[in-house]
């Protein structure tokens, strides 16, 4: 049976959503998987398998068959992703944990000292030695979000706010390609928060900006502005068109469940990635501290190739368990500091003034 005789044969009924064909349930099942996949193949892996018409093809027959049949339409579907709602608010809500912020180092000897304070907090706790071993990521200059998944599928997303209660962009985040809405694989934390930065690309941001001149609108400042106004933005067909990236790069509240608890923060972005999310590109296991400074110093020579703006790199203790016994001050980790470059500067040739008194 084609998709169009399913939904004949079901505006013909009597009794609509009462007993859909198990060919239906097959059918929606099978497009639900096929584009999810084909969506993490474009998007995540930038390696298209299938081309433009038969993607278009599928997901237009999916979505017929959804309106016909609106209970089978899965709390992951593809459609979710397509943002036509208009919201009439956003609605706060608080976190689980908190969001904090993290503490700031602009020199080597700065964080020779952030390293020297953590050791000893560590060894007055513990009367043990700071487990060395750190992981090192470009620190992206977009909007902080968290993303709770039940059983592996997208429940909720927050911005970070005031890092105690954030903004529900939940309808925002589902248009947001690289996002899953369910986790990737088949064993899962119960409860998995999931935080990371959503943020637009360079490329993106230029081509909006061009837009928004076009149509004789303000412009955004930089990256980070637009995005954060993106994922605010009440009319989700807006926020579909910006092209919006999130990137994971720690947890929050997590119920394991059966799932092996992950001792190392290099092994969670690992099982981040195997559930299909981007990570900070380039992100890497530090031995020692020199070796940290080495990958700052990389990262910061190469920061002009990235694809999205950072403005540092963030170090993180890679040992969890010494991350939980060093825990947090008022306002941030005591195992966690961002390493932060001086900002961005260019020359610019003055061609004329105008004085006016």
């Amino acid at each position: 049976m084609t998709s169009d005789q399913m939904i004949d044969s079901q505006e013909k009924s009597t009794s609509r959503e009462s007993t859909p064909p198990d060919s239906v349930k097959d059918r929606i099942n099978y497009l639900t998987t096929e584009i999810d996949r084909h969506n993490y193949y474009y998007h995540t892996l930038d390696d298209p398998r299938i081309d433009d018409s038969t993607y278009d093809a599928m997901l237009r027959e999916l979505q017929q068959l959804e309106e016909a049949w609106p209970s089978l339409r899965k709390p992951w579907s593809p459609t979710l992703r397509i943002g036509g709602k208009l919201l009439d608010s956003l609605a706060k809500k608080n976190h689980a944990t908190p969001m904090y912020s993290l503490d700031n180092v602009f020199s080597n000897s700065e964080w020779q000292d952030f390293l020297e304070r953590m050791a000893k907090n560590f060894e007055q706790t513990t009367q043990a030695s700071l487990p060395i071993g750190f992981w090192c990521d470009p620190k992206l200059d977009g909007l902080a979000v968290e993303l709770i998944y039940v059983d592996g599928i997208l429940t909720e997303a927050l911005t970070r706010g005031d890092g105690s209660v954030g903004e529900i962009v939940t309808d925002a985040c589902r248009t947001i390609s690289t996002l899953p809405l369910k986790l990737k694989g088949e064993q899962y934390p119960k409860l998995l928060t999931v935080r990371g930065e959503a943020v637009m690309y360079k490329e993106a941001f230029q081509e909006l900006n061009k837009t928004q001149e076009a149509l004789g609108r303000k412009l955004f400042a930089n990256p980070r502005n637009a995005a954060a106004g993106t994922l605010r933005q009440l009319d989700l067909s807006v926020t579909k068109s910006r092209k919006l990236n999130f990137l994971a790069y720690s947890i929050g509240q997590v119920d394991w469940g059966d799932v092996p608890k992950v001792r190392l923060h290099s092994e969670l972005m690992a099982l981040l990635q195997s559930y299909g999310f981007l990570t900070p590109p380039g992100g890497a296991l530090c031995a020692t501290s020199a070796d940290v400074l080495a990958y700052v110093e990389q990262v910061k020579e190469k920061r002009a190739d990235y694809a999205m703006e950072i403005d540092g790199c963030v170090i993180k203790l890679d040992d969890l368990e010494a991350q939980e016994t060093l825990a947090f001050t008022a306002r941030a980790p005591r195992f966690a500091v961002a390493f932060k470059f001086p900002a961005s500067q260019v020359q610019t040739k003055l061609l004329k003034i105008e004085v006016q008194v």
